[in-house]
């Protein structure tokens, strides 16, 4: 159908509509006007022959004389065109018919004339005519009408094809010319002179037109070649960005490697004799990796001083030396010069505003670098550096991913991946690894009393002190916190993993200097060992680490090698914590009472408050095994309440039960004297059981009173209270001879420690008896914690010991149990003093 929408058709569709719009409009009006007339003529004719009856029988109409009218009438009947005449009287009444009035009405015109007769009304005529010839002159008038109007609109049809023809001729012309144009033809030309103006100016435009495309054409191509040059060139200059790229996309990517293949792509491009990188080392020194023949890298060392290549760096100009020669000239390029090379282009690496270094290129021939070509290779500089910078931010996420930010250790990760590594050979050579899981004692208070920038260097020299201990086979990790792991890779046995723990610890025992205090570091070490404490990476690591908490749990700083005890639900942590939260609910927490002996005037000098707990399914758990947890998660707040409520009240209780008065001393933890509101509690829980203030008695340990400051306002508050205050395990912390000159104490309890061996071991001695002198001399009483022999009850005699605690008069008892041996313990006490020091 798209000669519905051609130029010729829409002229003469348009021509046509209108001739055969007026042809119809024409034949239509001319048609009606004939036919009226035609009807008007035969309807004249009735109303003619009519009135012609009316004066003929007009008097005998007014007489009446009837019989007269019929042969008037029949007269009319006889005409062609009438078919019947009616006359009727005045009344209406039919007084005279002629003709046939049964022919069908469709085929007649009635007319009625009114009969008159000198202006009186007396009847009236009514003539059928036949309307037979009238139709038929109707039907030859459509006939000829139409016939003419046919013709008419033939004549129409192709005059205005003729027409329409001829006026689009032209513009067929133009069209073929286009069509040869887009073809590709360009030498068209169409006739200019036309007598329709609109023609011509289009055929001249077209001319021009087809002239100006010609002359484009030739620019474009000219224009498409030249473009092809540069793309065929930006394409190499493309693939060798590419390149650059895709030579940091592998993994485990080195820079070596990253430099190499850079450098073999921007000579492939530049065919130069030599290229290079200068890269700025960590010592501020200029190091230049060269390509060489075989594609393998050299490098070369140059002081940062070397004056063209400090200009490229300092300045972040481009250096060209199209003409290299042997005077005044820098090191490297006396180098290049020697080697046979006259033209040098050095281009600045910049990333993110730092020059990282030098791209080098050389020529042996002379003025080799144009401006354009200095412009091309400086493309390249650019994503040189975004390489340069992609393989830094991958090995500090390689390093960020795999070794611990503070020490440098590897990270549980790598360490993980080591041991795997270590176990695969130790199994194809049937040898031994061991995993040492380490965690530094009391580090948190470290932290709380210094600030985390000390522990962190405490840390960092810890992870230094491990690596000496250790070979180079070995690997030291921080897993975390203060905890480390040690990978014994292929040792002999278990005796070479206990002296490296042993080494460990001995190294740890050297003090460390933090914020102009010493203090002295210890930690708690468990060991197990593949493959008898298993064969994959986490069995050997929780094995380890269950090793480690019996050690914490021991009393700390020593070292453990894994058994089957580790795997008791009591030795799970989680396990623990979620029965300690229970113990508290259930009330499952019990007191114990330790006396403490004065020997010289033969009493019961007190009782040190110690907590139980009787667990539903395990029975009586010691401190030992729960204390440190509860440290851990704070349960120690509640437990430390509980357990001085109960020791107020029991004071109280044994007064009442007729005792003497008996002091009661309570252990405080690091968590419970920090709290800013320890005071206020102390003093409710007074008020409340009502104890004697002096019956009160406050341990506290050495490792509390680190902050000096801090711990003398909490103590003196404490003694404002009336209670005395005791240091206790002195001698293995951090005090010193100005803390207890400055500390607001009572008394001093010398850590059980210190009593084995005696009276065989000289230091231990020599410790004891210092302890007890420097505490007199500073008007402090003095308490011996761990006396468990004769011997060491009379050595503790001979230097005026205040008073003793131990196993040698009793074990910790229950407040029931101790009522009932109160007595008998006063006669050990007697029995004793019977026996000379």
């Amino acid at each position: 159908m798209k000669f519905i929408n051609k130029l010729s058709f829409r002229i003469w569709f348009a021509i046509n509509t209108i001739v055969l719009t007026g042809v119809l409009t024409l034949s239509g009006l001319y048609l009606h006007r004939e036919s009226s007339q035609l009807e008007n003529s035969l309807k004249n004719e009735g109303i003619t022959s009519a009135n012609t009856l009316n004066a003929a029988i007009g008097l005998y109409m007014l007489r009446g004389e009837y019989s007269k009218i019929s042969p008037l009438t029949y007269s009319l009947q006889s005409r062609p065109n009438i078919a019947y005449v009616i006359v009727r009287d005045k009344e209406g009444t039919t007084i005279n018919q002629k003709g046939e009035t049964s022919i069908d009405k469709q085929h007649l015109m009635i007319t009625k004339v009114p009969l008159e007769y000198f202006q009186e009304h007396v009847g009236e005529v009514e003539i059928g005519l036949k309307t037979k010839a009238l139709e038929e002159q109707q039907d030859r008038l459509l006939r000829d009408t139409f016939f003419t109007a046919v013709v008419y609109s033939l004549l129409s049809l192709i005059i205005s094809f003729l027409i329409s023809s001829k006026l689009t001729a032209p513009i067929q012309k133009l069209i073929v010319a286009t069509k040869k144009l887009t073809a590709g033809e360009r030498n068209v030309e169409v006739w200019a002179k036309h007598e329709i103006v609109e023609i011509q100016e289009l055929s001249t435009e077209f001319n021009k037109m087809a002239q100006t495309i010609n002359d484009h054409e030739k620019i474009l191509v000219n224009e498409i070649e030249k473009a092809t040059r540069n793309l065929s060139e930006k394409v190499e200059i493309l693939e060798v960005l590419a390149s650059i790229s895709n030579s940091v996309l592998e993994d485990d990517i080195q820079s070596i490697e990253v430099m190499k293949r850079t450098l073999i792509s921007i000579k492939n491009y530049i065919k130069a004799d030599q290229i290079s990188f200068t890269l700025i080392n960590n010592n501020e020194r200029l190091e230049v990796f060269g390509l060489e023949q075989n594609e393998n890298l050299s490098s070369l060392e140059l002081k940062m001083g070397d004056k063209t290549i400090n200009a490229a760096i300092h300045k972040r100009e481009v250096i060209v030396r199209n003409r290299l020669h042997a005077n005044n000239m820098s090191y490297y390029e006396q180098l290049l010069y020697y080697d046979g090379l006259r033209s040098l282009l050095i281009l600045p690496i910049i990333a993110k505003n730092k020059v990282l270094g030098t791209l080098n290129i050389a020529s042996q021939q002379q003025d080799y670098f144009s401006p354009d070509v200095i412009e091309k290779l400086s493309v390249f500089t650019n994503q040189i550096a975004l390489a340069f910078d992609r393989v830094a931010a991958y090995e500090s996420l390689q390093k960020s991913a795999y070794y611990d930010y503070l020490t440098g250790l590897p990270n549980f990760r790598l360490y993980k991946n080591s041991i795997q590594e270590a176990l695969e050979q130790a199994n194809k050579q049937n040898k031994m690894v061991g995993v040492m899981f380490l965690d530094l004692d009391r580090f948190k208070m470290v932290n709380d009393t210094f600030g985390h920038a000390a522990g962190d260097f405490l840390l960092q020299h810890i992870g230094k002190l491990l690596i000496s201990c250790l070979s180079e086979k070995d690997v030291v990790s921080r897993i975390g916190g203060d905890e480390f792991s040690v990978l014994l890779a292929n040792i002999s046995g278990q005796e070479e993993a206990i002296d490296i723990a042993k080494k460990i610890m001995k190294a740890l025992a050297a003090p460390v200097i933090i914020q102009g205090c010493k203090l002295h570091i210890s930690a708690s070490i468990g060991i197990s060992f593949f493959p008898q404490d298993g064969t994959d990476v986490e069995s050997l690591i929780r094995h380890a680490d269950r090793a480690m908490y019996r050690i914490k749990k021991q009393g700390k700083n020593n070292y453990g090698i894994y058994s089957t005890y580790e795997d008791d639900n009591m030795a799970n942590p989680i396990v623990l914590e979620n029965d300690l939260r229970k113990a508290l609910e259930r009330n499952e927490f019990v007191v114990y009472y330790q006396p403490k002996i004065d020997v010289e005037r033969e009493m019961i000098s007190g009782v040190e408050a110690l907590v139980r707990w009787e667990h539903p399914k395990k029975g009586l758990i010691t401190p030992i095994h729960f204390i440190p947890l509860a440290e851990e998660t704070g349960l120690i707040l509640q437990i430390g309440e509980y357990v001085l409520r109960q020791a107020c009240q029991q004071c109280v209780q044994w007064q009442r039960l007729g005792l003497p008065p008996i002091p009661v001393s309570v252990n405080l933890s690091i968590g419970q004297f920090m709290q800013s509101n320890l005071i206020s509690n102390i003093q409710r829980i007074m008020n409340e059981t009502g104890i004697q203030p002096e019956l009160l008695e406050f341990e506290i340990t050495e490792s509390m009173s680190m902050n000096l400051e801090r711990s003398i306002e909490i103590l003196s508050e404490l003694k404002k209270l009336g209670v005395h205050i005791s240091v206790d395990d002195f001698g293995t912390g951090y005090s010193s001879l100005n803390y207890l000159r400055q500390l607001p104490i009572d008394t001093v309890k010398i850590d059980k420690s210190f009593m084995k061996g005696i009276p065989n071991d000289r230091n231990n001695e020599a410790i004891v008896a210092t302890i007890i002198n420097m505490a007199h001399n500073l008007n402090l009483t003095v308490t011996a914690e761990g006396v468990e022999t004769f011997d060491q009850v009379q050595y503790l005699r001979k230097h005026n010991c205040d008073n003793i605690q131990g196993f040698y008069f009793r074990r910790p008892l229950p407040a029931e149990v101790f009522e009932q041996e109160f007595q008998h313990i006063l006669n050990d006490i007697q029995k004793v003093t019977k026996i000379p020091i």
